[in-house]
């Protein structure tokens, strides 16, 4: 009998996954990325600097673009990646002959095999990957062993309170026999159109526009490897392989911030807790973290801590999270999160350009007329809320 592993290799040379493109370029200028990419997300991966340049960076289970994507967006950084799909591997070398992406280079490799690299990396990129594996827990050491000493790691695994309609599918489906081929994906979507309005999965199926694509139904519903975690769990996947859990890519899904106000009932019993039990109570309460995207370092490393209660928050330099764009007077968007915001909030936010300090920003002419204290206590509070909302990422002095 064939083992998992074999199993997933298997899947992904039939239904190489996601869904491959040909032109990166194209995609790129539409917005498409790569989360916890370097060039842009470096206030979330190195909250104090980045370490050096050109980076090190590893992708381990690259899939059908990722490698080439970082590659692309990071030309002065040497990238290799590896995956156990050749038919993945393959669109990766597509669209590195197409783009010219010299600074690239891909093997074909096991991830419980990665410490044959003979090398360290100072960034590690294993999203979509270790919730396959018999033992996660072993495979995120396996990396945690060629992780740089100042390096971090940029992972992402499923999320468990999204997933539990998908579960029950996935369970449904065994039962009835239907196999990863053409025959079985149709009978698939034909028993989705017919699932009741109530079922648990609707509102993932509703939400989950991959799902078009007939390598995102194998990859959800037929894979024979997958599971999903709590916030709890995270913390102890971390910890089991020697990592110290750093921070949220996207802190929105975490804070009460993003659905309750702070008159709100919600708020006065999660506050008081501790970040953790904090982002764990709103997990539960929420139920919208379809997936959980962090980063991590070594026990050893000067982990930074944002703290607007510190003495430090003036000198904070805000940075505006990748695809925040304003949609009209007094709106901004992110994704599908929308930002409403007065005047005066608006201007700090256009404030946000990467360079200034929070203390920069307000100590300019237009605001002079509010109290210093007032205005200071405003941009604190202010700022901490759009970074719980994942619309900003703070670098740390």
């Amino acid at each position: 009998m064939e083992d998992v592993s074999q199993l997933v290799a298997k899947q992904y040379e039939a239904f190489a996954y996601p869904a491959p493109f040909t032109n990166l370029a194209e995609q790129v200028s539409k917005g498409y990325q790569q989360i916890g990419d370097p060039a842009l997300y470096a206030p979330v991966l190195w909250p104090r600097g980045r370490p050096r340049r050109p980076l090190r960076i590893l992708v381990a289970g690259c899939g059908t673009v990722q490698a080439a994507c970082i590659a692309y967006t990071n030309p002065k950084d040497d990238v290799v990646a590896f995956d156990v799909s050749e038919a993945s591997l393959a669109h990766e070398r597509l669209l590195q002959e197409r783009h010219g992406l010299s600074n690239l280079r891909l093997f074909r490799g096991d991830l419980l095999e990665a410490g044959s690299l003979g090398q360290s990396f100072d960034v590690i990129f294993c999203t979509g990957v270790l919730h396959h594996l018999g033992d996660p827990t072993a495979g995120l050491a396996a990396l945690q062993s060629i992780l740089a000493a100042d390096g971090v790691m940029v992972l992402m695994i499923y999320g468990q309170t999204v997933r539990t309609g998908v579960y029950m599918l996935q369970d449904a489906f065994r039962r009835i026999g239907i196999r990863q081929s053409a025959e079985g994906v149709t009978q698939v979507r034909r028993i989705l159109a017919e699932l009741p309005s109530r079922h648990f999965a609707q509102d993932y199926v509703r939400a989950a526009d991959e799902l078009k694509h007939d390598e995102a139904i194998v990859d959800t519903f037929l894979h024979p490897q997958d599971r999903a975690y709590t916030v709890p769990q995270v913390m102890e996947l971390v910890d089991g392989a020697g990592l110290a859990f750093q921070n949220w890519l996207d802190n929105f899904p975490y804070w009460r911030n993003g659905a309750w106000g702070p008159d709100t009932a919600i708020a006065a019993a999660v506050d008081p807790l501790p970040p953790k039990e904090h982002w764990a109570a709103v997990e539960m309460l929420r139920q919208s973290a379809g997936y959980h995207a962090f980063t991590s370092r070594h026990r050893t490393a000067d982990l930074a801590t944002v703290d607007f209660d510190s003495d430090e928050w003036s000198n904070f330099v805000p940075h505006r999270a990748p695809g925040l764009s304003r949609s009209g007077q007094g709106q901004f968007k992110r994704g599908h999160y929308e930002l409403r915001c007065s005047e005066i909030e608006q201007f700090v936010i256009d404030g946000a350009d990467g360079e200034r300090t929070i203390c920069e920003i307000i100590e300019v002419p237009a605001l002079e007329e509010i109290p210093r204290d007032e205005r200071n206590e405003f941009a604190r509070r202010y700022f901490e809320h759009l970074w719980k909302l994942g619309h900003v990422m703070i670098a740390l002095p």
